[in-house]
């Protein structure tokens, strides 16, 4: 690199003393340096950096087939903010969605909301979304919070905790209440899919010897995506799951107290696929609560008897089919049951049932710390629990599994959330590497406190229909941080009301070299008679935004869906 800085230099000297020495015009001698030295800024002009969706984005993609896209959520749009703004100090392991490459040379973040549009208006009048779709290359459906209750400025404000601040919490109060409480982000994704209705007291005091809340075992909505778990998702995979029961018409909230059970299921081969011959579900006694063979409707192939246990003399007298255990399991387990399995989610499939609260011992459980390398349940059997199960050549029995599971999953209650997982492992030494957080006595962040611990400055702006929205989580992030930063004052985090639509998009552009996040959060009314009208604005406002947008700035637009309808998201870094 020292030789090849000196040949520049070198190469320069000569050049500039050829200009001197000849009779060149001062016009040209002009020119000639400044070639020189955009070429020289060029050869050393670091790479950009770039924003582009990973498998999960592409899922959730408009140009996924409709039957087969699952949406993103709010929180994950929440993720990509605070990663263009913190980089990486706020991550605990890789963007589940998307990819940003050379993040930490991100300079700015501009977001636009825009609530009221929805995926209809995007399918029905994208043609006049001309210049939209030359700024981004990704469109993205995410789930509209109105569907289920919920509030888009608080799931977009509102930041769940970090592993590394839970922890801090039940350290701090010991209390599985709280632990419980830092947990809110599960219950609202939860709530953006499941019929979860009754909410659930807690008692002060634990009746289990759990070392720490069991809901943080518990999956979460897009995790349960991620690993292909049947949902009731709004619309785009009804159909795919047309078949498929719900384990209960209404859940309550999962909590500490909430009771766990062992779930496993023997499949066999028929003419039509897979199908299931035998389920069994024990307690946490370890007793077994329900015992069936199962005989499928199609004809078997295959009764899979060195892996299953099952034979034809299992299933000759056997009258019970698959809807019949639906409707026993769903009269069987309570409201906020937690089941337990092995790659659960092949056993939910077989019997073609959805359950919102579930612990997969394949995930809780890791020797690698990749999540993708699952071990086998007899594996986890003899090294956690030295035991030896699925032996010989008869297969497996379904009692023994559901046992096993639910014993690991009571040995890691009695231990910590990192035992026997190289994935947490791994976040632990995420944690000491970058100290200590900040811990408050509320049990979620709103983002503009990240902001502030982080010394980012911020704006919001909109119209009074929505600046109020913003305001509690403004003025909470500010009384709570600023009596703990203890040099200067905090930065600059400004709500600004105006009073039209334009005067926020001019506000916004105006502001976006002043502050490190712009935030313009619009409410629209759209119907048949404007609609055509109102998208044109649209689409002017977002040329608009991306004009005035710096270079290296990453720009967010969200159309926040409608009452009915899911939302669409977009995200593009200026280059």
């Amino acid at each position: 690199m020292a030789n090849q800085n000196g040949s520049s230099v070198k190469i320069r000297r000569m050049c500039a003393e050829v200009i001197e020495g000849s009779h060149i015009t001062e016009d040209v001698k002009i020119d000639v340096h400044s070639e020189i030295q955009r070429k020289t800024m060029r050869k050393h002009k670091k790479p950009p950096p770039k924003f582009r969706l990973k498998s999960s984005g592409c899922i959730a993609s408009l140009d996924a087939p409709m039957n087969d896209r699952i949406p993103l959520m709010l929180t994950d749009i929440q993720h990509l903010l605070l990663h263009s703004l913190l980089h990486n100090i706020n991550l605990t392991e890789p963007p589940r969605w998307y990819v940003l490459e050379r993040g930490d040379r991100i300079m700015q973040t501009n977001c636009l909301i825009i609530e009221g549009v929805s995926i209809k208006h995007w399918e029905k009048y994208q043609g006049e979304l001309e210049h939209t779709k030359k700024v981004f290359n990704d469109f993205v459906e995410i789930l509209t919070p109105s569907i289920y209750n919920g509030s888009l400025v608080q799931e977009l404000a509102l930041v769940p905790l970090s592993e590394a601040e839970k922890d801090s919490i039940i350290q701090k109060y010991g209390s599985m209440n709280l632990a419980l409480e830092a947990r809110k982000d599960l219950m609202v994704m939860m709530k953006a899919v499941f019929p979860v209705g009754i909410e659930t007291v807690l008692d002060k005091e634990n009746s289990h010897e759990d070392q720490f809340p069991r809901t943080q075992l518990v999956l979460s909505a897009w995790q349960l995506a991620e690993e292909n778990y049947p949902l009731p998702l709004k619309g785009k995979l009804k159909e795919a799951y047309s078949d498929y029961v719900m384990t209960k018409d209404e859940y309550q909230s999962v909590t500490a107290q909430s009771p766990l059970f062992g779930v496993d299921c023997e499949m066999c081969i028929t003419n039509a696929g897979s199908e299931l011959t035998r389920v069994s579900v024990v307690n946490e006694n370890h007793e077994v609560v329900y015992e069936s063979y199962v005989k499928p409707y199609n004809d078997i192939t295959d009764y899979l008897t060195r892996y299953s246990g099952v034979t034809k003399t299992s299933l000759e007298n056997v009258t019970k089919r698959l809807e019949d255990v639906q409707d026993d399991l769903r009269k069987l387990l309570p409201p906020d049951a937690i089941l337990i399995g092995q790659s659960l989610n092949a056993d939910l499939h077989a019997l073609k049932m959805m359950h919102p609260y579930i612990i997969d011992t394949s995930l809780i459980y890791n020797f690698t710390g990749e999540r993708t390398r699952k071990p086998k349940l007899k594996t986890l059997a003899k090294e956690f629990l030295n035991e030896d199960i699925q032996l010989g050549k008869k297969g497996h029995c379904s009692i023994e599994d559901s046992i096993a599971s639910i014993k690991l999953v009571q040995l890691k209650l009695s231990k910590s959330m990192e035992y026997g997982d190289a994935v947490h492992t791994n976040r632990q030494r995420y944690k000491e590497k970058y100290g200590k957080m900040i811990t408050t006595e509320e049990y979620a962040f709103p983002i503009f406190n990240h902001m502030i611990e982080q010394k980012k400055t911020s704006l919001i702006v909109g119209c009074d229909d929505i600046t109020g929205d913003y305001h509690s989580y403004l003025s909470q992030a500010k009384e709570s941080l600023s009596t703990q930063l203890k040099k200067g004052k905090p930065k600059k985090i400004k709500l600004n009301t105006v009073d039209d639509h334009e005067e926020v998009i001019s506000t916004l552009t105006q502001s976006m070299n002043d502050y490190n996040f712009t935030m313009a959060h619009i409410k629209l009314d759209i119907n048949e008679d404007n609609a055509i009208e109102k998208i044109k604005t649209i689409d002017s406002w977002i040329k608009t935004v991306w004009d005035k947008t710096p270079q290296s700035a990453l720009c967010v637009v969200v159309f926040g869906g409608t009452l009915k309808d899911n939302g669409v998201a977009m995200a593009q870094v200026k280059t």
